[in-house]
């Protein structure tokens, strides 16, 4: 069929391999013939693996089918091996419903997991149907090496279905060398310091750093690159075939070790080599740590296949397999074709293009007069630094990070100035010159590495650049930036969040869901849209007189201005693409990537045309409607109306005008807020006259129109069409990413996104999995890695219930993976109540959004524009002016805004704080917004129940409706008009002319309420306090422990968390009888902190962990749980009694006599001399005595436990033979160094 050519085929599918020295190997097929596996390899390598699938029609016999083909044996080197998985279906995945049947979720949760689709957009089988039953799937690794995917149409005689194609490019790319680079843990090599140290010295001593300048002419720059040189010649000497010698030197300590075993005279001498062995392989494993930026080690743990996996990974991601040359689209995959093409690209890219200073002038006339710096501000900038500074500056470097090309890292620097005042002196001095422009010559050398993005691989515009710039010009960029940050906030509008101190990237986010909220229900009909602009590389293109002039208008000193234009627009770039290093390129344009002053920098060059839009007349900008108000509201709105504008005491008032918004800005992240078609127009003419200004340039292909009410407006419609940009509304599939938020308008869409949240969850626990960490770093990877994703998300998106319980699910599955699991409030109790500390996920959402109420507490900050915004929201849906309403009575204002999910989620979070409570210290002004239904409560004297309509409180009449401010005092007055039969009605209850009210004012209130002229005079005659200048919530604190609190505006995340936690109330209080505490909460902190710091293997800290919670799987438990499964409560081994926790681990016959060897080996027999005494310090930590046992102590019991552990599940579930003889042998080779230490005290 296939003439010289291999295949497979079976009656319904086939593999066929077409290509010349290529074959098919280790194929197999399943019994129905609809899946066939086999392997692709060429002369030398196996390219990959391929799985072609065929799933019935029928869908009860596809379901069948699905089970079959996930119990199939390939399935596990699959989920570890470069598989490609493709076939035909017959199932929508596209289609949300299909995919969470109960019998197709665990196949698409499995491709979720562990593959990408390699046609996201799906294929159209037979159009009329508008179905995707056809697919390829790839691991993530092969991302960057397949290229070319498309669909092609087949005449429908031949087939109903497309033929889909890729290009799989091989790995056969060759890496070069890389770039040399300083290991930061030579510092800790003791003979790498003394040889430092020593090399430091006779430079430090040599003429030609003692001469001064005038007599040698060597400048403080030249003595600084003489010192980096003698630093790299002494590393590279140091480390010269350190590898081999490392293999060498292991091997000799390895063999060396096996011909002194069994000799008992030589036990030191043993003791002594295996501390050797070790060390040398804790070296290797931090090495291999930090080549996958892995940030994280549990003590003892040495699995290197985890972190030459990532490593993997990560060189997949900056590996470039080949590339299509610009013009003729010619493919390259010679190594100095590649590298010439990717030179040509930047050097084009990094060429500036004329500017017009006509455009530049335009947009600097719309920046206000007064946002320029003060000439004390100018003169901070640049101020030499002091040594003190630096030494703060080298404190705050990152660790691990990769250097420039000179290959030093911070930790070197900071080495050396810690111990050499003359360096860093030195330091100090180049740094001050740097100020004026004087640099290093390796300042201006920079090394740029490129990282895959998303789409096709081959073209340079999907690879984001990143400069590795030297860590000492880094040190002086980076103390630029803090400088900046301190006079930015003034300069910069409060509308762009990005980088700057103080200001949430989260406000964009908040502010823009609600806006589609209120608008998806208000205004419907309206053409209010966002425009989300892409910028083509928005930082390369930054021209550099366009940003010189940005500068000078904003009063940046000029030799600050000529500085900064000196070192980021004289460099020489060298692209290192696959570990080869290219022939440097000029930048004479673009803001690097990866320096910390460029996001600043961009922000300054940017300003102009924000500041631009935010002033053009033809743009409104989008606002909130109130149509959304329900009656209630409305008439709450009216009353609300009567409450005065007090100036300084408007802390917590709406404004009086609908607050609009033109523009969200995000660093390069611009969205734009336009009320029709006609805006567009403008908008375009506004990008052209910034691209004229400064180089930039919108790319119209990657922008995105949103309608903010999910309506399909048909005029913008027709304006995406004509302009070839992407529209989005309630019809879309998915949401609009948004600086991580999703955009959407339905529940479908949202799930979208979440589903998406969950597969990269599932996906890094089963990658972390592999590092077979214990409890305790399953504990900390989980907070650090896994959670830690999500809380950017939490403080924005209200997600449903339901979704945070799936990412509990996945996230407790990780953790405890065994069976009594333990319950999820055991895992978030802190370390010290033999918790884990893991952040509860449902309570972190919730405690996330107390920023907002943090900030509503506070002074305004001109840089806040989103307090204002929740303020209004709120103004909206309830009707009142001030938010002091849904401080005080959240209860009663949840259903009132129940149509805004955040505000509920605020007004949720609210009823779980302590109740805020009304104090006479607030200005009286303030009352008047309050319902008199929650003000009041009913009289002591009223008659129940109230029978007439007259008695009852009216839900909108506020305090406001009757009262008002007496002026110049703080007072309120009865001096309203009681126009309306309500209005009188709610007096008499409250103030009757006879008899007592049926309602009463708390005292706090009525000693400033005056319903009667004569209550009016006795009040002035009384009065003393003037109104306080601003408001005080220092009464509203939280319980934080037994003798702590804090207020609710200072209070942290963590604290509030704890404060919610079921067991809370139980650790505040002493344990006494008859109250029952859990047997990890008998334990007091300080055992617990001495638990988790015992020096134990990872593997020993789990089963430990365990039975201090009284969680181990013995019969007697799982008896009684299960007892089909687990007929008999007895134990396996000796068949004699009824396994508990303490027979399983002390009480069974074959485990004492091991701990019978176990005291008497070490010596023991006074400390522990019954088995009951043993399992009092397995479960205590105590001694008999009551006292603490020593952590020596401790860490045997733990070592021997871990061993009994281990060889009781070999017996019982391998059907292995106890012998304890064996079992304590394994424990003495297992912990030899562990029980020779303690021998040796």
């Amino acid at each position: 069929m296939f003439p010289r050519s291999s295949f497979v085929v079976s009656k319904h599918c086939a593999i066929v391999c077409l290509k010349q020295g290529l074959e098919l190997a280790d194929a197999t097929i399943s019994r129905d013939e609809r899946c066939i596996t086999a392997t692709i390899k060429d002369a030398n390598h196996t390219i990959c693996q391929i799985a072609n699938v065929y799933m019935p029609v029928h869908r009860a016999h596809r379901y069948a089918f699905l089970e079959e083909l996930m119990s199939m044996p390939f399935w596990s080197d699959m989920l570890d091996s470069q598989w490609i998985l493709l076939g035909d279906f017959n199932i929508h995945l596209h289609d949300a419903v299909e995919a969470r049947l109960p019998r197709v979720q665990p196949f698409v949760e499995l491709l979720n997991t562990h593959f990408f689709n390699c046609f996201p957009k799906g294929t159209m089988t037979l159009p009329k149907a508008g179905t995707t039953i056809d697919y390829v799937f790839a691991p993530p690794p092969m991302a960057t090496r397949i290229i070319n995917t498309q669909t092609h149409h087949i005449p429908p005689e031949w087939t109903d279905h497309s033929l889909l194609t890729i290009d799989l490019v091989t790995s056969g790319v060759q890496l070069g060398p890389g770039s040399w680079r300083l290991n930061p843990y030579l510092l800790e090599n003791r003979e790498f310091q003394a040889l430092l140290d020593k090399t430091v010295d006779m430079f430090l001593a040599s003429d030609y750093y003692t001469t001064d300048v005038a007599d040698m002419g060597v400048s403080a720059q030249e003595k600084w690159e003489s010192l980096k040189s003698i630093i790299k010649y002494c590393a590279k000497q140091f480390t010269k075939g350190q590898k081999a010698r490392f293999k060498a030197r292991v091997s000799h300590l390895q063999r060396e070790r096996e011909q002194l075993l069994g000799t008992p005279e030589e036990s030191a001498r043993i003791k002594r080599l295996e501390q050797l062995i070790e060390q040398r392989i804790q070296d290797d494993t931090r090495q291999a740590m930090l080549r996958s930026a892995t940030r994280w080690l549990e003590m003892g743990e040495q699995n290197n296949k985890y972190f030459f996996n990532v490593i993997k990974d990560r060189e997949a991601q900056q590996t470039i397999q080949s590339l299509k040359k610009a013009g003729t689209g010619e493919k390259l995959t010679d190594m100095g074709d590649i590298l010439q093409e990717a030179r040509t690209f930047y050097q084009d890219l990094y060429t500036p293009e004329d500017i017009d200073l006509a455009a530049v002038n335009s947009l600097f006339d719309n920046i206000p007069a007064d946002a320029k710096l003060q000439e004390a501000e100018a003169d901070r900038l640049i101020e030499p630094p002091s040594t003190d500074s630096v030494l703060l500056l080298l404190d705050h470097a990152p660790k691990n990070k990769s250097p420039g090309l000179d290959g030093l890292p911070f930790e070197v620097y900071r080495y050396l100035a810690a111990k050499f005042p003359a360096v860093l002196l030195l330091l100090q001095q180049v740094l001050t010159d740097a100020l004026r422009g004087v640099f290093p010559d390796s300042w201006k050398e920079t090394r740029m590495v490129l990282l895959f993005k998303k789409g096709d691989p081959e073209l340079l515009k999907n690879w984001r650049p990143l400069s590795m710039i030297n860590s000492d010009a880094k040190l002086f960029t980076k103390m630029l930036a803090n400088r900046f940050k301190r006079v930015l906030s003034r300069l910069i509008t409060p509308y762009q969040t990005g980088f700057m101190p103080h200001r949430l990237i989260s406000d964009n986010a908040w502010l823009n869901q609600t806006l589609m909220t209120n608008l998806r229900d208000a205004a419907p009909q309206d053409p209010n849209v966002a425009v989300l602009l892409d910028q083509e590389k928005a930082y390369d293109r930054v021209n550099p007189t366009y940003l010189a002039m940005v500068l000078r208008q904003f009063g940046f000193p000029a030799s600050l201005v000529s500085s900064v234009s000196s070192l980021f627009f004289g460099t020489r770039i060298s692209l290192s693409i696959n570990g080869w290093l290219g022939a440097p390129i000029d930048q004479q344009r673009g803001l690097r990537q990866g320096d910390p002053l460029s996001p600043l920098l961009f922000n300054l060059a940017f300003e102009p045309f924000l500041r631009t839009i935010l002033a053009c007349p033809s743009l409104q900008g989008v606002s909130m409607s109130t149509a959304v108000r329900a009656p209630l509201a409305g008439r709450i709105s009216r009353a609300s109306s009567l409450v005065p504008v007090q100036g300084d005491h408007d802390l917590l008032r709406a404004p009086a005008t609908p607050p609009r918004v033109k523009l969200l800005s995000y660093a390069d992240d611009l969205e734009v807020f336009l009320t029709s078609t006609a805006e567009w127009p403008v908008l375009l003419s506004l990008l052209s006259l910034y691209g004229k200004a400064s180089n930039a340039k919108v790319n119209l292909e990657k922008t995105v129109l949103l309608s903010l009410s999910g309506e399909a407006h048909a005029d913008w419609k027709r304006v995406t069409e004509t302009s070839n940009i992407e529209w989005y509304d309630s019809s879309s599939v998915g949401s609009v990413r948004y600086l991580g938020y999703p955009l959407y308008h339905t529940e479908e869409q949202l799930q979208h996104f979440l589903n998406s949240i969950t597969v990269k969850i599932q996906r890094h626990c089963n990658l972390l999995t592999k590092r077979q960490l214990s409890i305790r770093g399953k504990g900390l990877v989980a907070n650090s890695l896994l959670l830690s994703r999500l809380w950017h998300l939490l403080r924005v998106v209200v997600v449903p219930d339901k979704w945070l319980e799936e990412i509990q699910r996945v996230v407790r599955q990780y953790i405890v993976s065994f069976w009594p699991t333990v319950a999820w409030d055991s895992l978030c109790l802190p370390r010290k109540h033999g918790g884990i500390g893991l952040v509860d996920i449902k309570k972190q959402h919730l405690a996330l959004h107390l920023i907002y109420v943090k900030r509503l507490l506070r002074p305004r900050s001109p840089a806040d524009f989103l307090t204002p915004w929740l303020m209004y929201t709120f103004h909206v849906y309830s009707g009142h002016a001030t938010v002091l309403p849904l401080l005080l009575y959240p209860r009663t204002c949840w259903p009132r805004v129940r149509k805004c999910p955040h505000l509920e989620h605020l007004a949720r979070l609210l009823t779980r704080l302590p109740p805020l409570t009304l104090t006479p210290e607030w200005p009286s002004c303030w009352l008047l917004d309050l319902p008199w239904l929650q003000v009041c409560s009913l009289s002591p004297t009223a008659t129940l129940p109230l029978t007439r309509n007259s008695d009852k409180l009216p839900p909108h009449a506020l305090i406001a409706s009757l009262l008002s401010v007496l002026p110049n005092s703080h007072i309120l007055v009865c001096v309203r008009p009681r126009d309306t039969a309500a209005l009188q009605h709610l007096f008499n209850a409250l103030c009757p002319i006879e008899g007592p009210p049926v309602w009463a004012v708390p005292a706090p209130l009525r000693s400033v309420m005056a319903f009667t002229a004569p209550e009016r005079t006795a009040l002035l005659e009384s009065s003393t306090t003037p109104s306080p200048p601003t408001a005080s919530f220092s009464h509203w604190f939280i319980t934080t422990g037994p003798r702590s609190k804090a207020t609710v505006d200072k209070i942290t995340l963590g604290a509030l968390r704890r404060s919610w936690h079921p067991s809370f109330d139980m650790l505040r209080r002493p344990a006494h009888p008859p109250g029952y505490r859990p047997p990890h909460l008998l334990l007091p902190p300080h055992l617990w902190r001495d638990f988790w710091s015992l020096c134990l293997p990872p593997k020993a800290f789990t089963p430990w962990w365990r039975l201090l919670h009284g969680h181990l799987s013995v019969q007697v438990r799982l008896h009684s749980m299960n007892r089909v499964k687990y007929p008999s409560p007895l134990c396996k081994m000796c068949h004699e009694a009824t396994e508990d926790e303490y027979h399983m681990v002390i009480g069974c016959s074959m485990k004492s006599l091991f701990w019978y060897e176990f005291v008497s080996h070490l010596g023991l027999a006074d400390l522990f001399p019954t088995d009951e005494a043993i399992w009092i310090g397995l479960t205590t930590l105590h001694g008999q005595d009551n006292n603490p046992l020593d952590i020596s102590i401790l860490e045997l019991l733990g070592a021997a436990f871990s061993s009994i552990w281990q060889h009781h599940w070999g017996c019982t579930i391998d059907g292995k033979s106890w012998i304890t003889r064996a079992v304590f042998s394994s424990f003495l080779e297992d912990h030899s160094k562990l029980i020779s230490s303690f021998l040796d005290m």
